[in-house]
């Protein structure tokens, strides 16, 4: 009987080395010649590689996981994803990758639909993961726990909460991972609701979230203003034998300042203090930030001399907080020196620290800190942040470091945008620099193709607000020779500039250029011109404009109104002819209209 045992054991082990040997044949030049493999996660990811078809290759994928005791790592799940897709591009849909596939000799079971879904769910393809999940139905297989996961998992994915939900209630035997996905997506999603009643049923089957998940469920708590409920989640992570790390108790302090209960805040401070948990850099600066927002100046400075005390080095973020709290606190010179000693400290400033130092020398208005705060810049910024300081040295008129700026984000790998351009351009005319700016323009121009009407139309735009109408109409007429694009509102502008610049009749020459070049003109546009016509007392002129706003169906503001009638109703044919209008126009009419110039009001924002 024992022999029989023996022998029972040896046949399995050669039926399982031949099987093995007919599978590694089809990867193998000589498989007859070579002793196959030991079936390691190594060696199985070397066949799968070498595979030279992509079905034998899931074929083989499938014959290795029926193996006792062996179970694929991710590097043979990653591998898999690119397989699975190119068979999917070929087959078009998981029925005719099943139907190869037993052609090819592999046997359907369930567990060859549970590993094709784990491929799908992995390479985040989900709409094949949910065809497999659903042909599983149709080969008459039940899913499994796992299945039901790994789909739950997907529609949470794919934002499709009610089908995620209806799989959640749908799992017969829920595990942990069904509880963990669950509470991770509507913890995300701040559905506090929800996770408390996934909580309490997770607790009730005898599971309990580990510590990166209460972790999640107590930041959710003190961002929606429960702070209370998060103290009651440590208690539970307590209880269930999870150690509670300092960065848990630095949200709940967080949280009461938030909540604004700033004495919670320090007794749950004190009692770390008094126990095992040591605060640590982050405790401090919760602490420091709380305590300025509630105008506690000397408790934030005394816990600052504490961290100096400790011997604790400041990051980046008790930098910029500090920065901040010394502007609003109006020491100029201290901000500064915080921001200079970033390079000492080896800390790279963020977009946080130089919108806070450069907030810091407009209210100062010492711009002789400028160069202090240009050596601390670097290369070390990214697009947003290089605009911000742009424009800010190029208002206050320090071009040699806006162009400083400028060099270094033309060397980093991203590309300037037009907003770059016009911010700095727009920039410069505000600071009074204009001819710098109009210098500029034309290399910018000669070196990119590809601007657009906004940036033309903004440095047009702040030539006229200085009053330099001449060079703004200038650019603007070699625009249309240059062919640059040009849409309503650049005319819009040049208009405004001509009637500033009492030069009426070639801004109406303009206007029906502009509708000849196939450009519709807008409210604002005919405001613009009826304004400059109105103050001109042309009347012949005004009426005419005014016939086509009414065919067109255009909409003037009240002050336009009130100057159009105010010209025209003084005579009478004039206000026969306009009579209906006149009076439609007389109830919007009120004593405060403003009648200062309509065109006034038109800028171009540089984004």
């Amino acid at each position: 009987m024992l022999w029989r045992c023996n022998w029972v054991k040896q046949r399995r082990r050669i039926l399982n080395t031949l099987s093995f040997s007919s599978i590694h044949g089809q990867f193998s030049e000589y498989p007859r010649r070579i002793a196959p493999k030991p079936l390691t996660h190594d060696n199985v990811y070397s066949c799968l590689r070498e595979s030279p078809s992509d079905l034998k290759t899931l074929s083989y994928f499938f014959w290795c996981a029926k193996q006792n005791n062996y179970f694929h790592d991710d590097r043979a799940f990653d591998h898999m994803v690119s397989v699975v897709e190119k068979l999917t591009r070929r087959y078009n849909n998981i029925d005719r990758i099943i139907e190869e596939l037993k052609l090819s000799g592999c046997e359907i079971k369930p567990r060859v639909f549970l590993l094709l879904l784990e491929i799908f769910w992995r390479g985040h393809i989900y709409d094949k993961a949910i065809e497999v999940y659903n042909g599983m139905n149709s080969f008459g297989y039940v899913p499994n726990t796992r299945a039901m996961n790994m789909m739950m998992d997907v529609n949470f994915k794919l934002n499709l909460l009610y089908g995620a939900l209806e799989i959640f209630e749908g799992i017969r035997f829920r595990n942990f991972f069904s509880f963990d996905i669950a509470l991770c997506h509507f913890a995300s999603r701040g559905y506090l609701v929800m996770v408390r009643i996934v909580l309490k049923m997770m607790i009730r089957e005898g599971f309990y979230p580990n510590g990166e998940r209460f972790g999640q469920i107590i930041r959710l708590c003190c961002r929606t203003g429960c702070v209370h409920e998060g103290l009651q989640v440590v208690g539970l992570m307590i209880c269930s034998g999870i150690s509670v790390s300092v960065n848990v108790w630095n949200m709940l302090v967080s949280g009461f300042f938030r909540s604004g209960e700033p004495q919670k805040a320090v007794d749950l401070f004190n009692k770390m203090i008094h126990s095992s948990w040591s605060p640590n850099l982050v405790t401090y600066t919760s602490l420091i930030k709380g305590f300025m927002d509630f105008g506690m100046v000397d408790e934030a400075f005394g816990l600052l001399s504490i961290v100096q005390y400790k011997g604790l080095a400041p990051d980046i973020v008790l930098c910029n907080m500090m920065i901040h709290t010394f502007t609003r606190l109006g020491r100029f010179e201290e901000a500064s020196n915080i921001f200079t000693s970033l390079k000492n400290r080896k800390l790279v400033a963020d977009q946080y620290t130089f919108a806070s130092i450069l907030s810091c020398l407009s209210s100062s208005k010492e711009f002789d800190l400028v160069p202090r705060i240009a050596d601390g810049i670097g290369t070390d910024f990214d697009l947003v942040t290089g605009n911000i300081l742009l424009n800010y040295f190029s208002k206050s008129g320090h071009n040699l470091y806006a162009l400083k700026v400028l060099r270094n984000m033309s060397n980093k790998d991203f590309a300037l945008d037009c907003y770059t351009y016009t911010g700095y351009l727009t920039a410069l005319c505000r600071g009074g620099a204009f001819r710098e700016a109009v210098k500029m323009y034309e290399i910018i121009t000669r070196e990119n193709k590809s601007l657009d009407a906004h940036f033309h139309t903004a440095i047009i735009d702040s030539l006229i607000e200085l009053g330099k109408y001449t060079t703004a109409i200038h650019l603007f007429k070699r625009c249309i020779l240059e062919k640059y694009p040009l849409d309503v509102v650049s005319y819009t502008v040049a208009m405004k500039g001509l009637v500033r610049a009492n030069r009426i009749d070639e801004a109406c020459s303009l206007f029906y250029d502009m509708k000849e070049d196939g450009i519709v003109p807008n409210g604002r546009t005919y405001r613009t011109l009826i304004s400059g016509l109105c103050k001109e007392k042309d009347n012949e002129k005004v009426k005419k404009i005014l016939r086509e706003c009414i065919e067109e169906g255009v909409e003037l503001d009240p002050n336009t109104k009130f100057k159009v009638f105010s010209l025209l109703s003084p005579y009478r044919r004039d206000f026969s002819e306009f009579r209906s209008v006149f009076d439609k126009w007389r109830s919007e009419f009120t004593e405060d209209v403003d009648v200062s110039d309509s065109d006034d009001e038109l800028s171009v924002s540089v984004g």
